[in-house]
């Protein structure tokens, strides 16, 4: 928790800041309490959510679903049932799901106490039942160290995961490599682990969308450590399509903070952040040639923005950011409703005071939702959802 706030502690903290955005017209407001992890995923009208808890000691996983745009959700089941361990999960470092029709995949991270900051390797369960039920699976990867920052995709044809692990050192500062394999019988066994860069951030997320049968796939580079586009096509083939947010930011540690993105056609909606001294903050990129090349950066609020999230459906386009104020972290929101063109004014979202943090978008024919954790560090935390319009 430290290291994730105190580069932007003494990066941002240099000039007070004051909000003036008005409130954003909310349709419900629900909550969860003891959310350490978040992830949301929608696919075919319906919403699903995996939430990582812990309560009493113990760590656990669940899940459910809304097919009424986030209203009401089914009994959450617990995923995690079968599995006896520890889990090292925080937000940033997410537990994970995929859907694929039927079948439904989660991944996290162990949490074994006498390793090295506690990391170990990835576990992993399955339903092919819409949820009701899940099983352990065999580990995907083909290296036992720890494996963390876990993104997952689907299409008709393969679930795809991403994550970072050491299994090769290469070069200094804080590293790791993005790995990658993908599965054809819904997650049941996976193929050979392949290597997509040797040398990225060590603990930066990852994200990953699926468009046109091939993996698209953001992530944090290193010299400089700026975020980067890649995507695995139908060959299983990595291409490197280019620097999303060319700031130059040479930075050997690890900021913790990952991006996004949402693909729609030919266009790619993506957010990022940087805390190069000229140019801290969180930023919106629009590509029209899926990823090839990108317009110039648009900054999300101002420089004291950290942890951000993208959602597109149709031409409508709703970026999330946490904003570092004076009472603690707030969640803003800013939509477009002509692909990214012109955007709204960007309002919030949380209640002042609350370290409101990490926040996650869907966008529906209806609505957009909004997810986010709350709450004082070490403390148990408080998931908050927002349906809005």
């Amino acid at each position: 928790m430290l290291l994730r706030y105190s580069l932007y502690y003494c990066l941002v903290m240099i000039t007070a800041l004051s909000w003036s955005q008005a409130k954003a017209t909310v349709v419900f407001n629900q909550t969860i309490e003891h959310v350490e992890s978040v992830d949301v995923r929608y696919v075919d009208g319906v919403i699903h959510l995996l939430l990582g808890k812990h309560i009493a000691g113990r760590d656990s996983v669940w899940y459910q679903a809304s097919h009424d745009d986030g209203q009401t959700w089914s009994t959450a089941v617990n995923v995690s049932a079968s599995y006896d361990g520890q889990i090292r999960m925080a937000r940033g470092n997410d537990v994970r799901i995929a859907v694929q029709g039927d079948n439904l995949i989660a991944v996290w991270m162990q949490k074994i106490p006498t390793a090295k900051r506690q990391a170990g390797p990835m576990y992993m369960v399955r339903s092919s039942d819409k949820g009701k039920t899940w099983q352990t699976v065999a580990s995907p990867a083909d290296w036992q160290g720890p494996h963390g920052f876990f993104a997952l995709d689907a299409d008709e044809k393969r679930i795809g995961l991403v994550w970072l692990d050491s299994r090769r050192k290469v070069g200094t500062g804080a590293t790791q490599g993005l790995r990658y394999t993908f599965s054809e019988d819904g997650g049941v066994t996976w193929s050979k682990n392949q290597t997509l860069d040797e040398r990225s951030c060590a603990c930066c997320w990852n994200s990953a969308q699926y468009h046109q049968n091939e993996l698209y796939v953001i992530y944090r580079d290193k010299d400089p450590s700026d975020m980067t586009l890649g995507k695995v096509d139908q060959q299983q083939q990595w291409h490197r399509l280019n620097t999303v947010g060319d700031f130059q930011w040479q930075f050997q540690g690890c900021p913790h903070i990952g991006g996004s993105i949402a693909l729609v056609e030919q266009q790619i909606h993506a957010t990022v952040g940087t805390g190069h001294a000229e140019h801290i903050g969180s930023y919106y990129l629009r590509s029209h040639d899926l990823g090839r090349h990108w317009e110039a950066p648009v900054r999300l609020g101002d420089s004291h923005a950290v942890h951000s999230d993208i959602a597109s459906h149709d031409q409508r386009v709703t970026a999330v950011w946490d904003t570092l104020s004076a009472e603690g972290f707030e969640v803003m929101v800013a939509t477009s409703t002509d692909a990214g063109q012109q955007w709204n004014q960007a309002k919030l979202l949380s209640e002042r005071g609350q370290e409101a943090s990490h926040p996650r978008v869907i966008v529906t024919d209806k609505r957009q939702i909004v997810f986010w954790t709350q709450g004082l560090a070490k403390q148990p935390k408080t998931l908050v959802i927002k349906g809005i319009q």
